[in-house]
């Protein structure tokens, strides 16, 4: 065996084989972050940010709820004062449309390195302008938050 496919089959443990997303452990169990936030809330509508002193939540059409975190702490990302409306205004009525995996790094020396997971929404505005980075932490945390909205039948 090469060097280069012992590396690979290293990888291969930490990073999902189709798309090289971090493989990540929740509830106890190995999985593709991007297949699993994917299966939860990928394509969905965010309907709301709810609010309380640990941080701040994006809520989904399908009723799931995902934490916003630190991109290089994994600590709750809280609201400066002022900025909750701002970012209501800015994001809900937005579909998830995609995910990205990287890395935060931070301005100290030496730097800090962390890995990092982004959404990104559908919008008018450039790619790199609609995705928003969070680390790791808030897929793991994805959950039943709220009822589902039902969908408007034709004749209502």
């Amino acid at each position: 065996m090469s060097l280069v496919d012992l590396v690979r089959q290293l990888q291969q443990e930490d990073f999902c084989p189709r798309d090289g997303f971090p493989i990540i452990e929740i509830n106890g169990q190995r999985r593709c972050s991007v297949e699993y936030a994917d299966g939860l809330i990928g394509g969905q509508k965010i309907i709301g940010i709810a609010e309380d002193p640990a941080g701040m939540t994006l809520l989904f059409a399908n009723g799931r709820a995902m934490p916003l975190t630190e991109p290089g702490s994994g600590e709750p990302l809280v609201a400066r004062a002022g900025m909750l409306p701002d970012l209501r205004a800015l994001l809900i009525g937005r579909t998830v449309e995609g995910f990205r995996h990287g890395e935060w790094v931070s301005h100290d020396h030496p730097q800090e390195r962390h890995p990092i997971f982004a959404l990104q929404f559908s919008g008018p505005e450039p790619p790199d302008q609609r995705t928003l980075e969070i680390s790791f932490e808030s897929v793991k945390q994805i959950r039943d938050g709220i009822r589902p909205l039902r969908e408007k039948r034709a004749d209502e």
